[in-house]
């Protein structure tokens, strides 16, 4: 149904949960995305997903099936994110950066009956539909201007057209997502194990939009820069909130480090996003002197700040945010803000409104609310019947109700009798003047069940003496927890969510000698 909103502007109806539909009707000339190269208002972005919408159901998209999408954050894939749960199906992002095998394993999960794709991932995207789909998977690609309407295709039958915007949209009307339905498919990073498919509803995100808009104070003046991929949470998270806020999104398609500091500069942002690596990698690369006024939240997440980049941060006086959370619980379960981190660094703050966190007797966190995910795609569920999701994340909560992580209970190490926990080792580790970052993992030891080993990142421009290293650790921890391997990297192995790879760390860490 198409209501008419003065004399030249249209708005397509939709439910309430439709954050980009509700901006269109509340604000339509907001400029809702910037790419660099073209500004879409919130009218422009509801009618690019009601178009793609329609084109999907044209190539035979139906309700609960998954869309594939191989794209970097830009309009195209910004439209799919609502394009597709328009159509009644779920988004399945992949990253480009996830090795064949984990591609193929996510492919083969979700089953997607169309893969969306940007050009350059256009053979990629159909190898895969060959390899893992059977060629059932119809491959399209995404552009951002419309083809000459006498060069469209309908799109139907056996063929397989090469872009989206040759195919003729129905006109039917669409299923459109209720509360319940899920829109996403999105994989874990598998820090704690093989990963796994999320089933994510619309109920969640807007669950977790809702909770962090209030933490953060997100309103509409602000603009988030979407530096992180959509096949991760925290990229499709931060578009969706940013949208329902009103908020504008920055986009400059893949990570750029270049990208960020022009748009600093510019004082185009307010908001950023970045994990830790990318966070050092910007405090490196030197930020603009004085910091804009525009800028109020760099916003850290996807794994845990050591405290030294924390106190770097700090230092250059970044308005730094940090914040826990997981796929499962649709982005973040608590933040931060940046006047706490200031006060208290290292706490990732209090649980969001609408969440309840507690500590298990092993010292498990457990979360509880509306923005975990019921269950895991084409597996099992994620909550107990009773709501809590053990996280499988180690951690307390201070007097003041403030969350510290302390690591992962299956990184939890035992060496003989007694339990090391990781994430205090490398905190010590990265105390020292001359390591700017370390990673710990447990080997298999004959007489004492684990021992720890260590990697650890020298400092620029330290010098870095292993033996010093150890008579730092000798002070500062018990004989189990010191490390008994211990190798020097130029850097930590990571995978495409910026977390360390742990499991390439420890078959490299094996190879090294006790000291």
């Amino acid at each position: 149904m198409i209501r008419r909103r003065g004399d030249d502007a249209h708005v397509i109806e939709r439910p309430a949960q439709d954050v980009v539909a509700a901006g269109a009707r509340a604000h339509p000339g907001r400029i809702a995305l910037d790419d660099g190269g073209a500004r879409l208002s919130y009218h422009d972005l509801d009618a690019a997903a009601d178009r793609l919408a329609r084109r999907l159901v044209t190539l035979g998209v139906r309700p609960g099936d998954a869309v594939a999408m191989l794209a970097s954050a830009g309009p195209g894939a910004v439209a799919a994110m609502y394009a597709a749960q328009r159509a009644g199906a779920a988004l399945a992002p992949l990253s480009p950066a996830l090795a064949r095998r984990e591609m193929e394993d996510a492919f083969a999960v979700a089953r997607p009956a169309v893969v969306l794709c940007d050009p350059a991932q256009l053979a990629l995207a159909r190898d895969l539909a060959g390899a893992v789909g059977g060629g059932e998977s119809r491959v399209v690609s995404l552009a951002s201007r419309e083809a000459p309407p006498g060069d469209r295709q309908p799109g139907v039958g056996n063929r397989t057209p090469g872009d989206i915007r040759r195919v003729i949209p129905c006109d039917e009307p669409l299923p459109g997502p209720t509360p319940d339905d899920v829109v996403a498919i999105l994989r874990t990073s598998g820090t704690g194990g093989r990963a796994r498919s999320v089933a994510l509803t619309r109920r969640n995100f807007l669950a977790s939009a809702r909770a962090v808009r209030a933490r953060l104070a997100l309103g509409p003046h602000d603009a988030w820069h979407a530096s992180l991929s959509l096949a991760h949470i925290g990229g499709m998270a931060l578009v969706d909130r940013a949208l329902a806020a009103g908020s504008r999104v920055v986009t400059r398609g893949e990570w750029r480090l270049e990208a960020l500091v022009e748009l600093l500069e510019a004082g185009a942002v307010s908001h950023v996003s970045l994990v830790p690596t990318m966070l050092g990698r910007l405090l490196d690369a030197g930020l603009p002197h004085p910091l804009p006024s525009s800028l109020r939240c760099v916003l850290v997440g996807g794994a845990g700040a050591p405290p030294d980049l924390v106190d770097r941060a700090l230092s250059a006086g970044l308005p730094l945010a940090l914040t826990y959370g997981m796929t499962e619980t649709c982005s973040q379960v608590a933040t931060a803000p940046p006047a706490l981190v200031r006060a208290k660094p290292g706490t990732a703050g209090a649980p969001l409104d609408g969440v309840e966190v507690r500590v298990a007797a092993d010292g498990e966190l457990e979360v509880r609310g509306e923005m975990v995910a019921r269950a895991y795609h084409k597996g099992g569920p994620i909550a107990r019947p009773d709501g809590w999701h053990r996280t499988g994340d180690l951690g307390r909560l201070d007097k003041d109700g403030h969350l510290w992580v302390t690591g992962r209970k299956a990184r939890r190490i035992v060496s003989g009798g007694v339990n090391v926990h990781p994430a205090e080792v490398e905190r010590v580790l990265a105390a020292h003047p001359a390591v700017a970052e370390a990673a710990v993992v447990g080997l298999p030891d004959p007489e004492w069940g684990e021992r720890v080993a260590a990697a650890i990142v020298p400092a620029a421009a330290r010098e870095l003496r292993v033996q010093a290293i150890h008579r730092h650790c000798r002070e500062l921890l018990g004989p189990a927890a010191r490390p008994r391997a211990l190798v020097v990297l130029a850097r930590l192995p990571r995978n495409p969510n910026g977390k360390i790879d742990r499991d390439r760390l420890a078959a490299r860490l094996s190879g090294t000698t006790p000291p």
